[in-house]
């Protein structure tokens, strides 16, 4: 069964430090999560679990995140892959230029996906 996410906000250019959503401009590192845009701020460099919390807690948490980890592919810890096992969430791993492409397709499927995404 598919879900539907029929207001998901599309990513229409990616660069610069930053990402423009939706026709608007969001500087840094931006998660998009219950169909709205906005600043991802991590604690540090290194992901932790609970910068991720707006997919895994909660109702309304998506079927599938994508990580986008700048511009090369880099593989979040292994908790943070098992917290999105134990949370139901399906976890795919890119660079944030393949991750943006992703998400349009996907969303533009009228499937439920967020994104977590590291500016380039």
């Amino acid at each position: 069964m598919r879900s539907q996410n029929i207001q998901a906000p599309p990513i229409d250019a990616f660069g610069d430090g930053g990402f423009r959503i939706a026709g608007i401009r969001k500087d840094g590192d931006t998660l998009i999560a219950a169909n709205a845009a906005r600043a991802w701020f991590r604690a540090s460099e290194s992901l932790s679990v609970a910068d991720f919390a707006a997919f895994l807690e909660g109702s309304d948490k998506p079927d599938m995140v994508l990580l986008g980890t700048g511009e090369r592919l880099a593989h979040p810890p292994a908790d943070i892959r098992k917290a999105f096992r134990e949370a139901r969430v399906g976890l795919e791993v890119l660079d944030t230029a393949t991750a943006c492409r992703t998400y349009n397709l996907l969303a533009g499927e009228g499937r439920k996906v967020g994104a977590a995404l590291i500016a380039v």
